[in-house]
């Protein structure tokens, strides 16, 4: 049977993994959840909580981004009885100033999805402005420029036919 006073955090940087593990503790009966997005909030919480958190869904690289061993931490926090922790399972690319980016190199532990690729390919493909090219003369004079226009709006957009 659900204890459905049990008391629950869940922390991820990731709102969609937050989202996703609310909707599945939902479906198990669970409804006291307090979802926290860094290890500062998690921290606050946790420090200021009047009664101990049953559980701690967490993600390690939330702490580890502060510098903390978040198994650690919940070791010796009293306000946390139980933790269920895990390693994040979405690839980020890092971000690189724009004054790094001539040789980008990334490492990933596994091969990139397309979130992945797409950041990456951001990060790589920035609009290069080489200078400016002068438009045939036929498109530089709006005379010339209205009248096509004109002519292919008629052709293709005309209701009046």
């Amino acid at each position: 049977m659900t204890n459905k006073s049990m008391r629950i955090l869940i922390a991820d940087e990731h709102p969609d993994h937050r989202l996703q593990l609310e909707w599945l503790l939902n479906g198990l009966g669970y409804y006291r959840i307090a979802p926290v997005e860094s290890f500062e909030e998690l921290q606050r919480l946790v420090q200021s909580a009047l009664q101990p958190f049953n559980l701690l869904l967490g993600n390690i690289e939330l702490a580890s981004h502060a510098g903390v061993d978040l198994a650690r931490f919940c070791r010796v926090s009293s306000q946390i009885q139980h933790a269920l922790l895990y390693h994040s399972q979405q690839l980020r690319v890092p971000t690189v100033p724009p004054s790094e980016r001539q040789a980008v190199s990334v490492s990933l532990p596994r091969m990139p999805d397309c979130e992945a690729l797409g950041s990456f390919m951001a990060i790589i493909d920035l609009p290069v402005v080489v200078g400016q090219v002068a438009l045939p003369a036929s498109l530089s004079s709006p005379a010339g420029y209205l009248k096509r226009r004109m002519n292919f709006a008629r052709t293709v957009f005309s209701r009046s036919s």
